[in-house]
C-alpha cells in the first residue's frame, strides 16, 4: 500500500489574505501603516508548536499502524481494529502498551508459521486450511488498510484546519492588541506589502504566547 501522500502531511499555516488585516477604526488626519507575517506568528507561536507537536504524534500513530498491517497481513479483523483503538489512543497507559506488545507478537509469530509452511511441499490438511485463512486475511487486511487510510487523511485534515482557524483567530486578536496600543490605523499583511515599514510580526507574536 502507498502511503506516501499520508506521510507527507503537515501541519501547514495557509494565511491567504487580502490586503487589510486590521483596520483600527482610529479617527485623525494621518494614517499609520504596519505590516505583519501572519504565517510566521501562527508557526512560531506557543500554540502553534504544541499543535505541531500534537499533530506529528497523531500522524506517527497512524503510520505505525500502518505499517504493521502493511508488513503483517495475516492480522484477523479483531486484532487490527483493537491496535487501532490502542495505538491512537490519546495517552496509552503501560497496561495499554503491553497489550498492543502482545497482540504485535501474536500476529509475528502467525507470520513466521506461514512462511514456515509456504516453503513445505507436503501440507497437512490443517496446515491448508490455515495457509488458506492466513490468504483471506491478507485480502481483508489490504482493504481495511487502504479504507484506514482514507480515514486518517481525512481526520488529520479536519483537524488540521481546526487548529488553523483557532490559531488565525488568535494571531489575529494579538496583532489587533499591538497594533491600537502603538497606534497604528491599518496593518497589512507581508505578502500584499513586502516591502512596507513597521513590523509588528515580533511584538504580534509575543502578546499571542502572553495569551495562554
Amino acid at each position: 500500500m502507498n502511503t506516501n501522500g499520508f506521510q507527507k502531511m503537515g501541519w501547514v499555516v495557509a494565511a491567504a489574505l487580502a490586503g487589510i488585516m486590521l483596520g483600527s477604526g482610529f479617527q485623525g488626519s494621518a494614517e499609520k501603516t504596519g505590516i505583519v507575517d501572519l504565517s510566521r506568528i501562527v508557526e512560531q507561536s506557543d500554540f502553534g508548536k504544541q499543535n505541531q507537536t500534537t499533530f506529528n504524534s497523531m500522524k506517527a500513530a497512524r503510520e505505525g499502524l500502518l505499517e504493521f498491517i502493511d508488513q503483517y497481513r495475516i492480522l484477523t479483523n479483531e486484532q487490527a481494529q483493537r491496535l487501532k483503538d490502542l495505538m491512537l489512543k490519546d495517552k496509552a497507559t503501560p497496561q495499554d502498551q503491553a497489550e498492543i506488545d502482545r497482540i504485535k507478537g501474536e500476529v509475528t509469530l502467525a507470520d513466521k508459521r506461514s512462511k514456515e509452511m509456504s516453503t513445505k511441499t507436503n501440507l497437512t490438511p490443517e496446515e491448508r486450511t490455515l495457509m488458506s485463512e492466513y490468504a483471506t486475511r491478507s485480502q481483508n487486511m489490504e482493504a481495511t488498510a487502504q479504507r484506514w487510510f482514507r480515514e486518517f487523511t481525512t481526520d488529520l485534515q479536519a483537524w488540521a484546519d481546526k487548529q488553523k482557524l483557532s490559531s488565525v483567530e488568535r494571531a489575529r486578536a494579538a496583532i489587533q492588541e499591538v497594533a491600537k496600543a502603538q497606534g497604528f490605523t491599518i496593518v497589512f499583511e507581508v505578502g500584499v506589502a513586502p516591502y512596507g515599514a513597521n513590523d509588528l510580526s515580533d511584538a504580534a507574536l509575543k502578546a499571542m504566547n502572553a495569551k495562554k
